[in-house]
């Protein structure tokens, strides 16, 4: 047996995210519907799950097979997975590689128009809002959520999970068409990257003090937060082992 690392990108417009569903088609059931026509046997895992609509610029999966991959394994796969579907690296990694368990940290992006730099086709790749917006201002909030915290009023947590995730980067930048959200982490929550831009800007439209951010990251309020960004902002950026 041999395990086969992969780096492949997505546009999420195109599938009800990534982890396979009984009813509706996702980046998992497009991707195995191709290695079925390629591999006698496989085992497939990914780093993440990412939700409907979620792009990806960097998802790393593993495959484990007895088959033997050929130098066009690449091409082929290509060929069968869909123009929505990019694989854009295979190589040979350790037997023991895991993608989700080996990575030791994730990197998402969050896209945002303003009505000075928006244009409709940026439909479905950025998450367009009605005002103009400040660098300064929201990198004032975003850089409360730096450091290890209780993300519990940011997700949609199961009852066995941990709530406790500790954030290296958390930065607002600006090029010529978007506000760029970054934030890097060690893992990440359902929902806990769209809830903590829905926060920010809401905080940054006078909905939501700083104090109640802060509080609600070491002593989490009664409710989650209501302010979730859509996902078609949202891009899985990158990945680090």
């Amino acid at each position: 047996m041999k395990n086969y690392k992969l780096v492949i990108s997505y546009d999420g417009n195109n599938f009800h995210g990534f982890q396979k569903q009984p009813k509706d088609f996702t980046v998992q059931e497009a991707l195995e519907a191709a290695l079925d026509k390629l591999l006698t046997s496989y085992q497939l895992t990914y780093a993440g799950r990412t939700d409907t609509g979620v792009h990806a610029k960097q998802q790393v999966l593993s495959i484990t097979t007895s088959d033997l991959l050929k130098d066009s394994f690449k091409e082929s796969l290509n060929a069968l997975v869909g123009k929505h579907i990019y694989i854009k690296k295979v190589t040979l990694a350790n037997k023991n590689f895991h993608p989700r368990h080996d990575a030791k940290q994730r990197t998402y992006k969050y896209f945002v128009n303003t009505p000075s730099n928006y244009e409709a086709y940026n439909l479905g790749y950025s998450y367009f809002v009605k005002k103009e917006l400040s660098i300064v201002e929201l990198n004032l909030i975003a850089k409360l959520f730096i450091g290890k915290n209780n993300f519990t009023n940011y997700s949609k947590l199961r009852t066995d999970q941990n709530p406790l995730r500790e954030i290296a980067l958390s930065k607002w930048t600006k090029n010529s068409q978007y506000f760029i959200y970054t934030i890097t982490g060690n893992s990440f929550l359902h929902n806990m990257v769209r809830s903590i831009v829905g926060v920010q800007l809401a905080a940054f439209d006078g909905k939501l003090e700083g104090k109640s951010i802060s509080t609600s990251l070491k002593i989490p309020l009664e409710q989650r937060f209501k302010h979730v960004a859509p996902s078609e902002g949202l891009y899985l950026w990158n990945i680090k082992y």
